[in-house]
This record gives C-alpha cells, sequence and structure tokens, in this order.
C-alpha cells in the first residue's frame, strides 16, 4: 500500500509522540514504586488511537489482544516509516521499539494490578482497608526470609496458645490435689481469664503494632509472660494464680501470639492458607510437648518448678525468635488510635458474630476432658493428659487439611463443613457414648475440626479485608472472642458444679455443641450472602 508523504510526516509525528508516551509510561511506573505522586502526560491517550485510526485498525489495547490476527496492519505501518528513516534518523527499528515500550508498559501494568486485586475479596473492600501495592523491590513476599517469618510464627504460637491449649493438665491437677475441696468454677478462673485476656489483649497488639516495631513488641511480650509463670511457682491460693498464671500471662502472651499469627500473613500470598496452617500447627504441637512436659514435672519435681521451667522455655524461645517477627510494611500511624468504622461493614459483622460462638466453647474440650476422664470415667491421671495430647496432634492434621484446603476451595466454605463437624464430635460422640474410646474419638474429630476454627476465621479476614491491617483487625475479632470465652467457660463450669453436682457433664456437652451448631448456621448465611453459586470461592 503506497502512502502519501504528508501521510507519512502525520504518521512519523504521531511515531514521535507515541514513543514520548512509551518513556512518560515507563517513569510514571518507576515513580509509582517510589510512592512518588503520578504526573499526568503531556500526551492525550487520544493521540494513540489517532495514529491507530490512520491505518483503519484497532486501538493500542486492542492491538495487544489481537496482535496475532493482523499482520497486515504492523507491516504497513512499518513501510509507512521506513522511507521517512533516512530524512529524520529515526529508523524503523527505533518506531517500533516505541511502540513496543508502549504496550509492554501497560502489559506490566495490568499484571500489577490483578496481582493487587488477587489479595482482597471479589466484592468491595471498605474504604479504609484497601490494601496498596506492595513494593517488590524492598519487600519480597513467598521468598526464603518469608517462611522463615513463618517458622518464627509457629513456634511462637507454640509457647503461647501452645501453653494455653495445655491447661487443661493444670486444671485437672488443681481440681483433683492442690485445691481439691475449692469448687471447681472458681479454679476455672485461672484458665477463663488466661484465655480472655491472651485474646482480649489483641486490639491493642492492633493498634500499637501500627506504631511501634513488632520485634520489639514480641520481644518486650515474652519476656514478660516467663516471669508471669516463675511467679506462679510462688503461688499457693487460687486468686494469685488468677493474677499470675491467669492475667498477667495472658495479657503479655497476647503480643508475641497475635503478632506471630498476623504478620506472617504480609509474607505470603500464593499459599496463605498453608502458611496458616503451619503457624497454628504451632500451638497443637506447642499443646502437644507442654501438657507432657508439664505432667513429667508435677510428677516428678512438682507443680511450682513445672512452673518455672516452662517459664524459662518462653523467655528463651521467645526473645530468640523476636527478630523474625518483622512487619512486611512500613509503620504507619493511624489517624484515630482506636478506629471502629469496618465495624460496620456486614462482613466484618458475620465474621465477628460467627466467632463469637464458634470459638468461644473452644476451649472447654481442652479444659473439661480431662477432668472427665479422671473424675467420671475414673482414669488414671496419665490418661487424662493423654487426651490433651490427642487433641492437640490431631489438630495438626485438621490445621494442614484446613489450610490446603481453603487455597482450593476458600476459607468461608471450609469453615463451614468444619464448624459442623466440630459440633457433632460433641453432640453426636462426646454426648451419647459414655467410654474412653468415644472419649478418644470425640478428642480426635474435635482436634481436627474445632482447633482449626481460629486459624480459617483469620484466613477469612485476610480474604475479604487483604493484609494491611489484618492485625488491628484481627484483634477486633480476637477481643470479642475473648468476652464470648469468658462467659461460656464459666457457664459450663457452672453447670457442671450445680447441675452436674461435678460428675454429671451432659449440661456442658449439650451446652458447647449448641454453640457450635449457632455458628455453623450463622456461618451457612454468610456464605449465601457471599454468593449463591455453590463452586464460589469464599
Amino acid at each position: 500500500m503506497r502512502v502519501a508523504h504528508g501521510e507519512q510526516d502525520t504518521v512519523c509525528s504521531q511515531a514521535a509522540k507515541f514513543g514520548k508516551i512509551a518513556k512518560d509510561k515507563e517513569k510514571q511506573k518507576q515513580d509509582e514504586k517510589k510512592g512518588v505522586k503520578k504526573v499526568e502526560s503531556s500526551v492525550s491517550p487520544k493521540s494513540i488511537n489517532d495514529l491507530n485510526s490512520l491505518h483503519d485498525g484497532p486501538t493500542v489495547s486492542e492491538d495487544s489482544k489481537h496482535a496475532t490476527n493482523a499482520p497486515e496492519l504492523r507491516g504497513s505501518a512499518d513501510k509507512a516509516h521506513a522511507p521517512r528513516a533516512n530524512n529524520n534518523g529515526h529508523g524503523k527499528n527505533a518506531s517500533g521499539k516505541g511502540v513496543k515500550s508502549q504496550k509492554g508498559s501497560v502489559g506490566t501494568k495490568d499484571k500489577d494490578l490483578n496481582m493487587a486485586d488477587s489479595d482482597a475479596s471479589s466484592t468491595k473492600s471498605l474504604k479504609n482497608t484497601t490494601e496498596p501495592e506492595f513494593d517488590d523491590e524492598k519487600y519480597k513476599e513467598d521468598g526464603w526470609f518469608a517462611w522463615l517469618v513463618v517458622l518464627a510464627g509457629c513456634i511462637q504460637a507454640m509457647i503461647t496458645l501452645g501453653v494455653s491449649r495445655a491447661h487443661g493438665v493444670y486444671q485437672e491437677y488443681y481440681v483433683v490435689d492442690e485445691f481439691a475441696n475449692t469448687p471447681i468454677a472458681t479454679i476455672s478462673w485461672i484458665g477463663s481469664v488466661q484465655n480472655t485476656m491472651l485474646n482480649l489483649c489483641g486490639i491493642f497488639v492492633g493498634v500499637l503494632s501500627q506504631i511501634y516495631d513488632t520485634r520489639v513488641l514480641c520481644a518486650t511480650g515474652a519476656f514478660v509472660m516467663g516471669t508471669s509463670f516463675i511467679l506462679a511457682s510462688f503461688s499457693t491460693r487460687v486468686w494469685q494464680l488468677v493474677v499470675t498464671q491467669g492475667m498477667l500471662y495472658g495479657s503479655a502472651a497476647s503480643f508475641p501470639y497475635i503478632l506471630g499469627v498476623t504478620i506472617p500473613l504480609q509474607w505470603i500470598r500464593k499459599r496463605r492458607g498453608l502458611a496458616l496452617a503451619f503457624v497454628y500447627m504451632g500451638s497443637g504441637v506447642g499443646g502437644m510437648w507442654v501438657s507432657m512436659l508439664t505432667r513429667l514435672c508435677i510428677d516428678h519435681v512438682g507443680r511450682a518448678w513445672s512452673n518455672r521451667i516452662l517459664g524459662i522455655i518462653m523467655v528463651g524461645l521467645g526473645l530468640g525468635l523476636s527478630p523474625l517477627i518483622k512487619a512486611r510494611r512500613p509503620r504507619n500511624r493511624p489517624s484515630k488510635i482506636l478506629d471502629l468504622s469496618v465495624v460496620k461493614e456486614w462482613r466484618f459483622l458475620f465474621i465477628a458474630v460467627s466467632s463469637f460462638f464458634a470459638m468461644a466453647p473452644n476451649t472447654i474440650p481442652y479444659i473439661m476432658m480431662p477432668t472427665y476422664v479422671a473424675d467420671v470415667l475414673k482414669e488414671n491421671s496419665t490418661l487424662s493428659s493423654t487426651i490433651v495430647t490427642i487433641i492437640n496432634v490431631s489438630g495438626i492434621f485438621g490445621r494442614f487439611a484446613a489450610g490446603i484446603l481453603s487455597d482450593y476451595l476458600g476459607p468461608v466454605n471450609v469453615l463451614v463443613v468444619w464448624t459442623l463437624l466440630a459440633a457433632y464430635s460433641q453432640l453426636g460422640i462426646w454426648l451419647p457414648f459414655a467410654n474412653l474410646k468415644a472419649s478418644i474419638a470425640s478428642a480426635a474429630l474435635f482436634g481436627v475440626t474445632g482447633s482449626s476454627i481460629v486459624g480459617m476465621i483469620l484466613n477469612a479476614l485476610s480474604h475479604q479485608y487483604g493484609v494491611s491491617r489484618i492485625t488491628y483487625i484481627s484483634g477486633l475479632i480476637y477481643m470479642t472472642y475473648s468476652l464470648s470465652s469468658l462467659g461460656v467457660v464459666q457457664t459450663a463450669s457452672m453447670m457442671l458444679d450445680t447441675v452436674g453436682h461435678g460428675t454429671d457433664y451432659t449440661w456442658p456437652i449439650v451446652y458447647t455443641g449448641s454453640l457450635l451448631v449457632v455458628a455453623t448456621l450463622i456461618l451457612i448465611v454468610f456464605r449465601i450472602k457471599l454468593s449463591r453459586k455453590w463452586l464460589f470461592f469464599a
């Protein structure tokens, strides 16, 4: 096709503008990485379409999609540029390079936007929780250091949530031996306050993590929680243990616990469910070896030295691993100390209410099953401690299964099934069959399902709101959980003391299972509200 000399001038003039656009786009891309405000290009996008309109072809964006279908368009443009190359010194390759650079810039920008969007829910996120794009030049996600952070979070979960999960061994010793004449409801305040403070302080951890270095916060909490167990070794009354082993330990452990399970989410994108499963595996592994170590120490050196040994281990591991609990995002001081705008959002309300009912009874089997085996089934103390180990060991497999399935099916979908099975472990196995085999089966099924609920709720939050403020938002959820946990555990203990006369566990079991059923129904409604499609990642 012959091109008139005037058209050649126009085409080459537009090609020069095209090259300038490409350079501007590349500069904008570099500025965006540095956090510099975008500068509007001096050449409007309309000129790009004007260049293409000379050849009666598609626009640039369309041409990038249909490049293989229009070779003649590219050929005509090359021929139009070629005669003019000898006159202006800008040959065919120069103009062609400019076009290629522009297409590459647009493609790269689209890919970056898709990567940023993939970290949030498909539904619209809140304005104040919109997640900015990662600075991959400074921080690398899914790399070797990212998984090192996950490992550190796992060990922090061992010495925080794992110790809390092993409290059933102390509970059984206090009820049967040290405080045999004290009501069970009174003794239960130790574990109740411990678990409540462990989660209630999550909101303060979330606020402080936006202001101070997360490594310093984690180290401080680790030192205080270890010291609290050492102080508990000198406590001889229930109220003293409530203060030291309950309140002080729970408040301090909240820092390495909440930071240890949320900071890794900022480093992992592709296998976030698997990473969370690995982190929360620490609570199962920790609950297993801590319960065995606690029973061994109590039997051989006494309860006091058991507290001291655990306290020293907490301080050593906590301080040693705190440098790895490093936030991937720069700290950003919030405009409000306590921003409750997210509380008005319907997705948050559904997750908060479901966690209120699902996570609250989560600790009851850990506390009551050991005493049930010892008091009702008349088994020895070693076997009653083994029940806690069974829950924790099965929880390891359950968390990995939930994490892998969440990456493929969605955390909300898996959460519905897991919560329903946890309810069945109480109402369908433990309640109707009062024997050791049924207790072991109930403990194993609850370990697989019930112990995974906390991690999946956190995973659901990260999919709905991204990870930029995950520590703060999860702190609000944990605060909700802590308030319900205190009331639920104490209510179950009062049922056992009054209605059950200390030996009939029927009503505490019914109470626990009923709360899990309510949580399942709320999660089903939440899932339907997200989408009515069966094959929907939620």
